[in-house]
């Protein structure tokens, strides 16, 4: 991942699954001060990168995985569009991008 003028990492290397229709894309997300960047692993069908712009996230949820698993997150961003990932610490996740655009609102 490259990083643009003024962005860090704030976590890297969390591996996720992102839900593209029905397909899961396994791969890792990394979280920098300025966006969410999805990574695919090249073996899926399904394998460009996915960029999520903190600024942009209007809502965020927990959802369940097959209606039962409590491991799922869910992205809405301004243009309606929904990432529905899986991945684990959920809870942990969401706050640490909360807080990411709680700081990026004060600056």
């Amino acid at each position: 991942m490259e990083l643009l003028p003024g962005e860090y990492v704030v976590k890297k290397n969390i591996m996720a699954n992102l839900f593209k229709g029905i397909e899961a894309v396994g791969g890792f997300m990394q979280i920098t001060n300025q966006r969410i960047v999805f990574k695919a692993h090249a073996l899926n069908v399904q394998t460009g990168p996915v960029d999520i712009w903190i600024e942009d996230i209007v809502q965020m949820g927990k959802r369940n995985t097959l209606g039962l698993v409590p491991n799922g997150m869910r992205i809405i961003v301004a243009n309606g569009t929904e990432y529905r990932f899986v991945v684990w610490k959920r809870g942990e996740l969401m706050a640490l991008i909360d807080e990411i655009k709680r700081d990026s609102m004060t600056r």
